[in-house]
């Protein structure tokens, strides 16, 4: 996103306060004053409130206030919000463009944890997306969704991990905005069911050269599953899972490292949220290994989408292919 041009402001903080110019960038709120300045970038920022003509960030290390903006005080907070949400936007590694774009109510049960509030509201091709003024936007992928259910100006859509999406008041188009969210589930999920069938129809030829290190593992008494990541990439995974323990290997055309877990779950659970965190990150592996300093997108990315915490959490190292790879794997499931 482009910048949006300087907002002449005051802004009050436990670090400065003083007359100031504001300037919404794609990663960063930027304010300059005659003695210096500072920048909040987006992944330290975990709420953005219009509050009598001020507008309130919340951040990793305290209250922004931003005041002083006059008649362009609504303008300033729906800009910051548009680039907090297309920031948010890319730390889901959504880059499609939606199918319909708007601004509605929302709410969420997920594992437990209730959500409400307002938010940009996005369809894409195989996710409907919700971009709240805070750090709960969340990607919600239909391939793991139930049909969805409309009733009362709202639409539902339960995913198999039990957690629940709404998505209401998004406008007078909310007849076709529905049938076009059930419409499009529909499809995205029959043609994952498809692919994955086809995935273990053709899955010795699709292993090519991985074909060892999948016998490998089951032949050490591992529960082996394979998945994709994306309906528009030829790419797959797949992994051994036994006594609290996995090993996850990615079939593309780049080698890489076998991926170690280890788990004290029930094994169904383990295995839904490796699908889910693989299915979100796509080709995007750093995200479910790496250090998150000094990486902020990656920062925002973890913080929507407990699967990926999950996952993170429970990451026991990686194994470099190499010719010492099949004797650690096997150490690793003795």
């Amino acid at each position: 996103m482009a910048d949006s041009g300087a907002y002449s402001c005051r802004v009050s903080c436990d670090r400065l306060e003083a007359e100031a110019e504001c300037m919404i960038g794609g990663e960063a709120l930027s304010v300059r004053t005659k003695g210096g300045g500072m920048q909040v970038d987006y992944s330290d920022l975990s709420d953005i409130r219009l509050i009598d003509y001020r507008v309130v960030l919340e951040t990793a290390s305290g209250k922004v206030e931003i005041s002083s903006l006059g008649l362009q005080t609504e303008d300033f907070f729906e800009k910051l919000w548009e680039a907090y949400g297309e920031r948010s936007r890319e730390a889901l590694f959504v880059a499609s463009e939606p199918l319909y774009a708007g601004e509605g109510d929302y709410a969420y049960t997920e594992q437990g944890m209730e959500a409400h509030g307002i938010a940009k509201v996005a369809l894409y091709p195989d996710c409907l997306c919700i971009f709240p003024h805070d750090d709960r936007a969340r990607r919600i992928p239909l391939c793991f969704a139930d049909a969805p259910e409309a009733a009362d100006f709202w639409i539902s859509l339960r995913l198999d991990t039990g957690d629940i999406y709404r998505v209401g008041r998004i406008g007078r188009s909310f007849d076709a905005v529905s049938e076009k969210i059930v419409t499009l589930q529909q499809k995205v999920a029959q043609r994952w069911r498809k692919a994955h069938k086809e995935l273990s129809d053709d899955l010795s030829a699709r292993l090519g050269a991985d074909a060892e290190g999948y016998r490998r593992m089951e032949s050490l008494g591992c529960r082996m599953v394979t998945g994709l990541y994306s309906l528009e990439d030829e790419s797959f995974w797949f992994a051994g899972i036994r006594d609290g323990k996995a090993a996850v290997e990615w079939v593309t055309q780049e080698q890489t490292a076998t991926y170690l877990y280890t788990f004290d779950t029930d094994e169904v659970v383990f295995e839904r949220s490796l699908r889910h965190a693989l299915e979100s990150a796509a080709l995007h592996r750093e995200v479910i290994y790496t250090d998150l300093d000094g990486k902020p997108l990656y920062r925002m990315t973890v913080r929507r989408s407990y699967h990926l915490r999950f996952l993170r959490d429970h990451f026991a190292g990686r194994i470099i292919h190499n010719s010492s790879c099949p004797e650690r794997v096997r150490e690793f499931f003795r």
